[in-house]
């Protein structure tokens, strides 16, 4: 066989974590020897518990990758017929997903020559991320994440190595914390740039409106570190929208029910360090409320 060329590109990605997999699987081992059928019912509703939710949270992916990368029809039709070739290569993108255990990565190379508004790719993961994050919330499946970028090369479709995957995976391991989706400085002054261009055709102010919307879409936390905001105003009003609402009431519920879990576990080192967790989420809630929920954040 020849070996293939390798060829590296800076790719954008987002590194998804279910949290919570590694306390459920804590003490198990070989694969039990059943008894009854009740022990065998019992370890099936145990595979349920924790298959269940990675599975679902692919399946929620899949849908936001569909729902998010289909066409904008209607747009176009608006357009004069001579611009909508212009209009097809503007909204063109790449999202590619890779799974990884009991999280996915999700990537978008920026060096594809067929791409002339790179910023969709960025636009693209910052939503989905978001949104995964927050519906995570809502559907007590909480996530963390991160998003970076750095050169990558695709060893075979649909699968990433190199630096990007081992930055992204470092600030999802070791900085994001808790159910977060934190975004690194390098894409953060990456997106600045493309903010300032001042070209006047048409895929240069695209990138440049995109690269605009994305940071209005991310904050800078206590600790310093950028991340998605999407109790903000512009991350409802450009992606959550008629869902932000529900979507929130059911969030803030469930880290309530999170802070006083892990309040009453005294003694206990890691419930220690995820009472302070949930604490901060439930400050973040708190400080960027809606009207019908603050009364009952406050009262905890």
């Amino acid at each position: 066989m020849k070996k293939k060329e390798w060829v590296a590109y800076n790719y954008c990605i987002g590194f998804i974590d279910l949290l919570g997999q590694r306390e459920e699987y804590k003490d198990e081992g070989f694969l039990p020897q059943f008894a009854s059928d009740e022990e065998r019912k019992a370890f099936l509703q145990k595979i349920k518990r924790t298959i269940g939710p990675i599975f679902d949270l692919q399946k929620d992916a899949d849908d936001m990758m569909q729902a998010a990368l289909s066409p904008i029809s209607e747009t176009k039709r608006t357009l004069p017929p001579e611009l909508h070739d212009t209009y097809d290569k503007m909204q063109k993108t790449r999202i590619k997903r890779q799974r990884w255990s009991d999280g996915l990565v999700f990537f978008a190379c920026l060096g594809d020559p067929d791409i002339k508004c790179p910023m969709n790719a960025l636009y693209y993961l910052f939503a989905l991320t978001g949104s995964m994050c927050f519906l995570g919330l809502a559907k007590k499946r909480p996530i963390r994440g991160a998003i970076d970028i750095a050169w990558g090369v695709e060893l075979h479709d649909n699968e990433l190595y190199g630096a990007a995957v081992a930055k992204a995976y470092e600030l999802e391991s070791y900085v994001a914390q808790y159910p977060r989706i934190v975004v690194s400085d390098r894409t953060i002054n990456y997106l600045e740039v493309y903010r300032q261009i001042n070209d006047n055709d048409y895929y240069s102010q695209c990138n440049q409106r995109l690269a605009e919307i994305c940071l209005n879409l991310v904050a800078q936390d206590v600790d310093g570190q950028f991340f998605i905001h999407y109790l903000g105003n512009s991350f409802k009003d450009y992606i959550s929208q008629s869902q932000h609402d529900s979507l929130y009431q059911k969030a803030a519920e469930f880290i309530q029910g999170q802070c006083e879990r892990y309040r009453s576990a005294k003694g206990n080192k890691l419930s220690k360090k995820l009472s302070f967790r949930y604490s901060h989420l439930l400050s973040y809630f708190m400080a960027h409320p809606f009207m019908e929920a603050v009364d009952d954040i406050a009262k905890i």
